[in-house]
């Protein structure tokens, strides 16, 4: 992990938590997963990716994405489509 880039280790931490959040699914109620910019170090190849896999893991609950970065909702509705994701404005 040492030598691994910042952006690299961000998202194996990411796919480890939602390894261990998808394994506690079967035996313990649902609750959000509330995420505050977790693809900033992301480039929009990997960021794609990422925002397939929590799409996926919000079909068994609910997944909260925060950025200000609004690049990332043109990013979301490319590789989502306009239905996979709802759009929220504060």
């Amino acid at each position: 992990v040492d030598a691994m880039s910042e952006g690299t280790a961000d998202q194996l931490y990411l796919a480890l938590r939602l390894a261990a959040l998808e394994l506690r699914r079967a035996s313990h109620p649902q609750m959000p997963l509330v995420l505050d910019d977790v693809l900033v170090t992301s480039d929009d190849r990997r960021a794609g990716n990422i925002l397939r896999a929590l799409a996926q893991f919000a079909e068994g609950g609910q997944v909260m994405l925060f950025t200000h970065h609004r690049h990332m909702l043109d990013l979301a509705r490319s590789v989502l489509g306009g239905g996979g994701f709802v759009e929220h404005h504060l």
